[in-house]
């Protein structure tokens, strides 16, 4: 015959709660720039004219390439070219086959480090389209937001759910950002076919996976697009199309604030 113990705990005033973490960007000062955050490690994102270095930020050396060349149609299928040549690659191997600079992505990457948005900036220094403020020189930048900080600081940023984002169309070699449960998700454009989006992406399943995604406007995990090729028509563009929405009477913006709320619905 089995035999019921009961054991009762009672616990009087007793309140549980979470320890706040400390904000690992407290006493941080950057000087020419700002000190951000990725998990629990901080970063500097500086200013165009520098560079970061641990925790400051440093005059930039002079920039390796043209800007002029970095913003050309060309670029863009440089991107995709070196990019998606390492389909398929791990960490260590991605720019095994690169001769010059900047050689194997592994060195920039911290052991166990999360390497999507290294890949990016990896590839664009690659292919001559070398993002600012950053390590290595200004080139690399380690994490999403601060690349999507510096395409908004240089009015090249295509938000979802943006006025302009109806009329873009994102183009070989351009910057996707993605919203994740927890750091968010870098990746670059390959092309677009219809409603259909192509992209290339480092540390997708722990490797560089070529992927695609239909139907990208209704898409709620994309948080943007950044511009990088042909970027001066692209952007005047854009301002044309959302100068002539604010004079029509706001009809353009109604029409597009009901399509979000139509994508929010479950």
């Amino acid at each position: 015959m089995g035999r019921w113990i009961a054991v009762v705990l009672v616990v009087t005033g007793a309140t549980v709660t979470a320890e706040a973490q400390p904000d690992a960007c407290a006493g941080v000062d950057c000087g020419h720039g700002e000190c951000m955050l990725e998990g629990r490690e901080p970063f500097c994102f500086c200013e165009d004219g520098y560079a970061a270095d641990g925790l400051r930020c440093s005059l930039a050396p002079t920039p390796p390439v043209d800007p002029r060349a970095a913003r050309s149609s060309s670029v863009g299928a440089r991107i995709v070219s070196i990019a998606s040549a390492e389909g398929g690659r791990m960490l260590h191997a991605v720019g095994r086959d690169l001769a010059e600079y900047p050689g194997r992505l592994s060195q920039y990457v911290k052991p166990g480090g999360l390497w999507c948005t290294d890949f990016v900036s990896w590839v664009f220094r690659a292919a001559g389209a070398p993002f600012s403020g950053g390590y290595q020189g200004g080139w690399h930048l380690t994490n999403n937001y601060a690349v999507r900080r510096w395409f908004q600081r240089s009015s090249r940023w295509v938000a979802n759910g943006s006025p302009e984002w109806e009329r873009f169309t994102p183009r070989p070699g351009d910057y996707l950002r993605f919203h994740t449960d927890r750091y968010g998700h870098s990746a670059i454009v390959r092309y677009v076919a219809g409603e259909t989006l192509y992209t290339v992406e480092g540390n997708s399943r722990g490797e560089v996976r070529l992927r695609h995604y239909y139907h990208w406007r209704l898409n709620q995990r994309i948080d943007g697009f950044g511009i990088v090729t042909q970027v001066e028509p692209r952007v005047a563009q854009l301002r044309r199309g959302s100068t002539q929405d604010e004079g029509a009477g706001g009809g353009l913006d109604e029409e597009a604030d009901e399509r979000s709320r139509e994508r929010a619905r479950p």
